[in-house]
């Protein structure tokens, strides 16, 4: 008996399920089980997607064998899209009491966050969490979903719509999704998504094919350095949202990026500080605090000035 339909069937079923409106975190849990258990069932899995994301994808064939993290790249596509535009002065009040901003364009809404984070819920139930010092826009269409984070940091909960894919486009990287929730950072040079619910499709800058992240999954990379893989607490994915910034390995260019946003000036690391990883959790203060506590745990000496703050790795700067 050949075994390819079965689990052709099993695919389907998966991709149905996900996509319902009651998926739980259960679902979510097996689903990344049985796509774990054999190469088969991933390749079965991307079959079943290539039907809803209709994009101009390259074919599987050209991409490598037996890769954990292969998929087809997902361009994006510019579409036109309508207003209406009585929304606006309602738009405005609402701005004006919560403190996140909407600045309104035919078919878009920008969003921009100053010295505090705030919560943007979407018409198709998705909610997105902007951190401080972030910039956003949403364009909603009836075939795809469409947010540019110009800049900044925002933790997304997105509503399952298996007939309108969720795309996020940071700079030069893009992120696909059908109902997941993850966390991406797009600042300066540094690019990052974190995994806490679901199955999310990456395309960092300079690469010819995206990367499958899955709950407790992240990809970080730095300017024009390699993406990076590796693992986290799922639950820590966003946890700035809590107060805390977790941190595993981190090269302290990372941290100092996280820091020059949270301080409102430049965090810069010396030569001697390149090399150096750290792993701990900073709880969000105010400058004195936050240093102190980086002080505390890292192998690092911290020199503060008007024009900013150096981080150096001790023995020599």
């Amino acid at each position: 008996m050949n075994p390819v339909p079965d689990i052709d069937e099993q695919a389907r079923g998966w991709f149905v399920r996900l996509n319902g409106s009651d998926a739980s975190e259960a679902d979510w849990l097996a689903f990344e089980a049985w796509l774990e258990a054999d190469a088969v069932h991933r390749d079965a899995y991307d079959a079943v997607e290539s039907l809803w994301a209709s994009l101009d994808a390259i074919p599987a064939s050209a991409l490598p064998a037996n890769e954990d993290f292969g998929l087809a790249p997902l361009p994006v596509r510019k579409r036109r899209t309508r207003w209406i535009w009585p929304a606006v002065g309602i738009a405005a009040t609402v701005a004006l009491a919560v403190g996140v901003w909407p600045m309104i364009s035919p078919g878009t809404q920008i969003y921009r966050t100053t010295t505090r984070p705030e919560t943007v819920e979407l018409a198709d139930g998705s909610v997105i969490r902007m951190n401080r010092h972030s910039d956003m826009s949403v364009r909603l269409r009836s075939d795809r979903r469409e947010i540019t984070l110009s800049d900044g940091e925002a933790a997304f909960d997105v509503a399952h719509d298996a007939s309108r894919p969720f795309v996020i486009t940071a700079g030069d990287h893009s992120v696909q999704v059908l109902g997941t929730a993850f966390n991406v950072v797009n600042h300066d040079q540094r690019f990052s998504v974190s995994v806490e619910r679901g199955v999310v499709a990456v395309i960092p800058a300079r690469t010819t094919r995206a990367l499958r992240l899955t709950a407790g999954q992240r990809v970080d990379q730095l300017g024009a350095r390699s993406a990076v893989l590796s693992r986290l607490d799922p639950a820590r994915a966003s946890a700035w949202r809590d107060g805390v910034l977790v941190y595993h390995t981190a090269p302290l260019d990372l941290v100092a990026d996280d820091l020059s946003r949270y301080l409102d000036k430049p965090v810069t690391v010396s030569a001697s500080g390149r090399d150096v990883r750290f792993t701990g959790v900073l709880r969000v203060g105010d400058e004195a605090i936050m240093l102190e506590q980086l002080r505390e745990l890292a192998p690092v000496e911290v020199s503060r000035s008007p024009d900013g703050v150096e981080l150096t790795g001790l023995g020599g700067r």
